[in-house]
């Protein structure tokens, strides 16, 4: 695979990223949810939620565009770069705030197959960890 599919792939994964946080309001029911949350901390959710969309769009869009002056240039090994430590942020954040076993003691289930809350962070962490290796893969094949 070469360089630039390779940032096309991650293109696309920022797309998939882009559309669950479209879905996240309905699939988890954010009307009755947040209900409990005071205005201000609500609000805040939406806004948080509706940035994450743009940010995943603009950087896909980045990806699929202009993948050939992301490898080229400065700037876009530096974009490749942040996208990279944006990943290594998320996947830390996980842990933190989910844990692996600690998930499971959270007071809702987060898969609606029986999976284990422990099972869903331990594969949201992998999944973090595959964008890592999307944006980190291309500036080193790019320098080296």
């Amino acid at each position: 695979m070469n360089i630039e599919t390779l940032i096309h792939v991650g293109g696309a994964y920022q797309l998939i990223w882009a559309l669950a946080h479209y879905l996240f309001p309905k699939q988890l029911d954010w009307k009755n949810a947040l209900a409990t949350l005071d205005d201000f901390n609500r609000i805040l959710m939406l806004i948080f939620s509706k940035l994450l969309l743009v940010f995943y769009l603009g950087t896909a869009l980045i990806c699929l565009m202009y993948a050939r002056a992301l490898i080229e240039t400065e700037v876009g090994i530096a974009v490749l770069i942040f996208l990279c430590v944006y990943w290594v942020v998320r996947a830390l954040l996980q842990v933190q705030y989910f844990g692996f076993r600690r998930a499971n003691t959270l007071n809702v289930q987060l898969s609606s197959r029986g999976v284990s809350n422990e099972t869903v962070s331990w594969i949201l962490f992998g999944i973090f960890l595959a964008g890592v290796g999307l944006f980190l893969a291309p500036v080193i094949l790019a320098r080296f």
